[in-house]
């Protein structure tokens, strides 16, 4: 990644050491080197798809609906554990991005050592505070989100190191571990016992020990005579912007669910977050594609960062119109084998239109923002954007009293947050008026022909008919050059550098 025309990836100054100033020499901005790591991890990550995706679905079907929202309101807050680690994981991403491993083995066991004890001395008083201020199953969901915590942000760190390194196989068999065996578990025990949110819960941790595990014993992180105070110092500075910016962003993704959950019965969160689960498929794909780019974009120069980020946006937009009629299958599904939660397809015909967003901001606008020493910058939008969201968000909820206009404000805010974006990343993205016209153009004749077609219920193949036809002939028309390039690609059998493509 060593270049005259790529910045550093922290801001200022490198908080390394020495020894890790000297960058390797740079791999070069491979399209087949890209396709290769995505297919590696997408292979876990498709199988972990799969299986999320029967969660989803199975899980209602063994608990009450009144369990099912305890459970998804264990799910909501765990996704923020994160923030305890308080930038450690990210400045450590930041550090090791795109060097080889054995440049910096010997500093994930340091780093391990760090973690445990920065999560004891957090996660105690915590736990004794909601210990004695919480009952029944809100202090059973808080304890579970604390222990958790230390799980993830180890797992997570690990799973950094490697991805830094470019080493996918590991990552992508840790992806899969905890889904596969918690739906294994659940099934299981449902055979032969009763099932509550309790039970479900506990699989939940258990089973993400296993990738832990594993994870551990591939690295093998032994501790040596690295100063685990000042590896922490280095990766914590430049890493609690990111950390912030990322947490942010999770309010920001979920801060409709956050509003629900405050507003709503448990009865009517769990409607809600069914519809918001239902996104996990194209969420869980949008993670592994953004796990994939950020070392490779940071091994690109400035001049391929900008030709790439054009074709890869209205790639991310083309895919999502595409793939836009898993609605139509997710309605005759839950229609058939989830008839409790019909209500909740309201909520997700909605919250589906956002996704283009959500992949733009966390594949290309954070990653672009990240390797180019902008994480204060982007954490002072986000923190801006998230004010505004929790202010709307919540206004709608208590409000208004409808779930269905807080998923609509839900994809405005999104793309209110992606056009900001778009417009102050412009210099690092090369991206201009004509292009944010060309996407908007885009995505409203895709959502349109998408509303119209889902608002029909003629049946899977007539709303197949009504939106594919139109669908085909706006990305024809719009999106020509991408099309050409990809299908030029395929047909030769052939990838080479998409920057020469």
């Amino acid at each position: 990644m060593a270049s005259l025309e790529t910045p550093p990836l922290l801001e200022d100054r490198p908080p390394v050491a020495p020894t890790a100033l000297a960058a390797p020499e740079a791999k070069g901005w491979k399209l087949s080197a890209i396709l290769a790591d995505i297919a590696t991890l997408g292979t876990g990550t498709l199988l972990a798809g799969v299986f999320n995706a029967a969660l989803v679905f199975v899980i209602p079907r063994l608990i009450s609906v009144e369990d099912y929202g305890y459970w998804r309101m264990f799910g909501l807050y765990a996704g923020y554990v994160g923030f305890l680690h308080f930038g450690f994981a990210d400045g450590a991403l930041l550090r090791w991005a795109g060097r080889p491993w054995e440049d910096f083995k010997h500093e994930v066991g340091p780093g391990l050592k760090y973690l445990v004890w920065q999560h004891v001395l957090v996660l105690l008083p915590l736990g004794v505070m909601v210990a004695l201020v919480l009952r029944g199953p809100l202090r059973f969901v808080a304890i579970a989100v604390a222990i958790y915590a230390p799980l993830y942000n180890i797992t997570a760190t690990l799973q950094f190191a490697l991805q830094g390194a470019r080493i996918f196989r590991p990552v992508a068999i840790a992806a899969v571990a905890a889904p596969g065996l918690l739906l294994a578990s659940a099934l299981v025990w449902a055979s032969r016992w009763q099932s509550g949110s309790r039970e479900v819960i506990v699989f939940y941790l258990l089973t993400w020990c296993v990738p832990l595990v594993f994870l551990l014993a591939w690295t093998k992180p032994l501790p040596d005579g690295s100063a685990v105070r000042g590896l922490a110092k280095d990766c914590v500075r430049s890493g609690w912007p990111i950390v912030l910016a990322n947490t942010g962003f999770m309010l920001i993704m979920y801060a409709d669910r956050l509003a629900a959950s405050w507003a709503a019965t448990i009865q009517t969160f769990a409607q809600y977050s069914m519809a918001a689960s239902a996104m996990a498929v194209p969420i869980t794909v949008i993670q592994a594609c953004s796990n994939v780019f950020f070392p490779h974009l940071a091994g690109a120069t400035l001049g391929e960062r900008k030709r790439v980020y054009g074709i890869a946006s209205r790639t991310l937009l083309m895919a999502w119109a595409i793939l836009l009629p898993y609605y139509f299958v997710l309605e005759m599904f839950m229609r058939n084998f989830l008839s409790r939660y019909v209500p909740s397809l309201q909520y997700a015909r909605a919250l589906l239109l956002g996704i283009p967003f959500l992949a733009a901001i966390q594949i290309l606008q954070m990653n672009y923002a990240y390797v180019n020493g902008r994480q204060r910058h982007f954490l002072v939008r986000t923190v801006a954007v998230l004010a505004a969201s929790l202010g709307v968000t919540s206004f709608a909820a208590f409000h208004f009293g409808s779930l269905q206009i807080l998923a609509g404000i839900q994809v405005a805010i999104m793309g209110a947050w992606w056009l900001l974006n778009e417009w102050i990343l412009r210099r690092l993205t090369g991206q201009s008026a004509g292009d944010w016209i060309k996407f908007a153009t885009v995505y409203a004749l895709a959502a349109g022909g998408y509303w119209f077609a889902s608002g029909s219920r003629m049946g899977l193949g007539a709303e197949l008919s009504l939106y594919y036809p139109g669908a085909a002939i706006v990305l024809g028309a719009l999106c020509r050059d991408e099309l050409r390039t990809w299908l030029s690609l395929i047909a030769r059998h052939n990838i080479r550098d998409l920057v020469h493509s």
